[in-house]
C-alpha cells in the first residue's frame, strides 16, 4: 500500500448530519444556530416573557417588559440538561443519555428613579438555547458499511487518505477508486458486519446583553436591548465494526509489508469529534401597550445577526486484525465560517392578576429560510451556494407558540405551569412515521425566603421526533430515528435591592 499525500480540504467539515434533518453539516448548521428553545430563566422556561415580567431573561422576547418588574433585582440561576434517547436502527431499537449543567442567568435589573413614568436599565448573561442530544444504535448490516464511506471520496480526500492508512479500505489495483477492505477480494461477496455506535452532542448558546425599557408615553413602554453573542458544541462518535461472528476468517491481508496475507478484520473504530466555539452580537427592539391596569400587550423583534464559528474537527480511524496488529489514520482540521441567523418577531397577550391569576400567551414568527452560511475563501463559493441552496429549499419559515398560567396564592407562593408548541421547521417528516414538532411541557414556582430573596425553580420536558443520517454513500443512506425526551431544570435565586 502507498502512501497518500494528505490535503485539507472543506470535506472534512461535512462528515456529518445533525438533528432535525437530514441535511449536510453545512445547511445543518444553519438550522442548529438558528433554534431557541424557550430557556432564558427559571420563570421564563415556563412563562412567556412577551408582555410579562417573568424573569431575567424576558428581554430575549421583548425588552420593552423589563419595565413591568416592580423592583430592583439581582438573579443568578443554574440550568441541569437531561436527555434521554429511544433510537430505531436497522429495526433494532436502544436508548442512550447524557446530562450536561451550566449557568443558566446571571445579571441585574434596576429601576432608575424617575419623577414621572418608568425607567429600567439592566444588564448580564442569560441562556438561549441548548445542544444537548444523545443517541445510539446497533445493529448487524449486511448491506453496508461505513468504510463504503470513505472508499466513495475521492483519492485525495484526506478522509479517504486516513481510511486508507488504517486499512479500512484499500485502493483497486489498477483502478482509480478505494473499495472498503471488508470487500477485499475484489468481486467477493459483502458477508456483512456488526455496528455500534454511540453520539452525543454538548453545549450552550447564552447572551451577554444591555437593556432598556422606558415608559415614553402614558401605559406605553418601548425597550431595546443590544448583547454579545457566545457558546461552545460539541459532536462526538465513536462507531465500532466489528466481525463478531467470524465472517471474516480468510487471510487477505498482508499485516506486516512482508509479501504473505497472514490476518483478516476483527474491529474498525471511528471516532468523531467537533469542536466549535461561536461569537456575534443581537439586536432587539420591543414595545408593550396597556389598555388597562390588568391587560397588557406588545411585540419583540429580534434581528437577523450573524456569529462566527471557529470550528476544529477529527475523524480517527483504527482497524484491528484477528492476529492483534493494527493501523491507524487521522483526518484533523479547522476552519472558520459565518452562519447568519434569521430574525425573530413575538407578539403577545397578559392578563394580570385576575383574582390571583396571570395568564400569558405568545406567538413567535421565525423565518428560518432567510437563515444563510458564508465562508471567507473563494474557493467555497460552490459550496456556499449549494448549502444555502439547501437551506431554502428545506427551512420553511413557522409559528411557534407559547402559553402560561401562574396563580399567587399568597405573597410567599406562586406556582405556574406553562406549554410550547413549536413545529419542525424542515419538510423532513412529510408523509413519515415520525412527529418533528416539539412540544415543551413546564412548571415551577416562586417562594420568598426572606424579605429581600426569592427561590426560583422552572422544570421543562420537550419531546419530539427525530432522525439522523448515519452515512451516506452513493448507493445507500443509513439513519436512524429517535425518540427524544429533553429536559431542562432551572434553579435560581433573585436578591430584591
Amino acid at each position: 500500500m502507498g502512501k497518500k499525500c494528505l490535503k485539507i480540504a472543506l470535506s472534512g467539515v461535512f462528515v456529518l448530519s445533525i438533528s432535525l434533518s437530514a441535511l449536510g453539516q453545512g445547511a445543518g448548521d444553519v438550522l442548529r444556530f438558528g433554534l431557541q428553545y424557550p430557556s432564558q430563566d427559571a420563570v421564563g422556561v415556563v412563562m412567556p416573557g412577551v408582555t410579562n415580567a417573568t424573569g431575567f431573561g424576558a428581554y430575549q422576547e421583548n425588552p420593552a417588559s423589563m419595565a413591568l418588574f416592580d423592583e430592583s433585582f439581582f438573579s443568578f440561576s443554574l440550568s441541569n440538561r437531561y436527555v434521554n434517547e429511544e433510537g430505531t436502527y436497522l429495526g433494532n431499537t436502544s436508548s442512550f443519555d447524557d446530562n450536561n449543567a451550566s449557568v443558566g442567568d446571571i445579571g441585574f435589573v434596576y429601576n432608575v428613579p424617575t419623577a414621572r413614568g418608568k425607567l429600567t436599565v439592566g444588564g448580564g448573561y442569560s441562556q438561549t438555547h441548548d445542544f444537548n442530544r444523545a443517541f445510539s444504535g446497533s445493529a448487524r448490516n449486511n448491506l453496508s458499511t461505513l468504510t463504503d464511506k470513505y472508499a466513495a471520496l475521492s483519492l485525495n480526500d484526506p478522509l479517504n487518505t486516513a481510511a486508507f492508512n488504517a486499512f479500512a479500505i484499500d485502493d483497486v489495483q489498477g483502478e482509480d477508486r478505494s473499495l472498503s477492505i471488508l470487500r477485499f477480494p475484489v468481486g467477493s461477496d459483502y458477508a456483512g458486519i456488526n455496528q455500534n455506535f454511540e453520539t452525543t452532542e454538548q453545549g450552550t448558546l447564552g447572551e451577554y446583553s444591555a437593556f432598556l425599557a422606558t415608559e415614553v408615553l402614558k401605559n406605553f413602554i418601548v425597550g431595546a436591548s443590544i448583547g454579545v453573542i457566545s457558546g461552545t458544541y460539541t459532536y462526538e462518535r465513536d462507531f465500532l465494526e466489528i466481525d463478531s461472528e467470524n465472517d471474516y476468517d480468510g487471510e487477505f491481508i498482508d499485516s506486516d509489508g512482508d509479501g504473505t496475507f497472514d490476518s483478516d478484520i476483527n474491529t474498525i473504530r471511528s471516532e468523531d469529534t467537533i469542536n466549535q466555539t461561536f461569537t456575534g452580537f443581537s439586536a432587539r427592539l420591543g414595545v408593550i401597550y396597556q389598555p388597562t391596569s390588568f391587560i397588557n400587550i406588545g411585540a419583540g423583534y429580534q434581528f437577523k445577526n450573524t456569529i462566527t464559528v471557529d470550528e476544529e474537527f477529527d475523524t480517527f480511524i483504527t482497524t484491528t486484525l484477528d492476529n492483534g496488529d493494527f493501523f491507524e489514520g487521522d483526518d484533523l482540521g479547522e476552519i472558520r465560517y459565518d452562519i447568519i441567523r434569521p430574525s425573530r418577531f413575538n407578539a403577545g397577550l397578559t392578563l394580570n392578576n385576575l383574582s390571583g391569576l396571570t395568564f400569558s400567551a405568545s406567538t413567535e414568527r421565525v423565518d428560518y429560510s432567510e437563515g444563510r452560511i458564508e465562508f471567507d475563501e473563494l474557493e467555497f463559493e460552490q459550496v456556499e451556494n449549494d448549502e444555502n441552496r439547501i437551506v431554502e429549499s428545506n427551512l420553511e419559515d413557522v409559528y411557534n407558540y407559547r402559553f402560561g398560567l401562574e396563580y399567587q396564592v399568597n405573597e410567599q407562593f406562586t406556582p405556574r405551569i406553562g406549554y410550547g408548541y413549536y413545529p419542525s421547521p424542515t419538510g423532513d417528516f412529510e408523509n413519515q412515521e415520525l412527529d418533528g414538532d416539539r412540544r415543551f411541557y413546564s412548571a415551577g414556582f416562586t417562594a420568598q425566603i426572606s424579605e429581600n430573596t426569592k427561590l426560583n425553580l422552572g422544570g421543562q420536558l420537550g419531546i419530539w421526533d427525530d432522525r439522523n443520517t448515519v452515512y451516506s454513500t452513493p448507493d445507500v443512506s443509513e439513519s436512524i430515528t429517535e425518540n427524544v425526551n429533553h429536559w431542562n431544570i432551572f434553579a435560581g435565586l433573585t436578591f430584591q435591592f
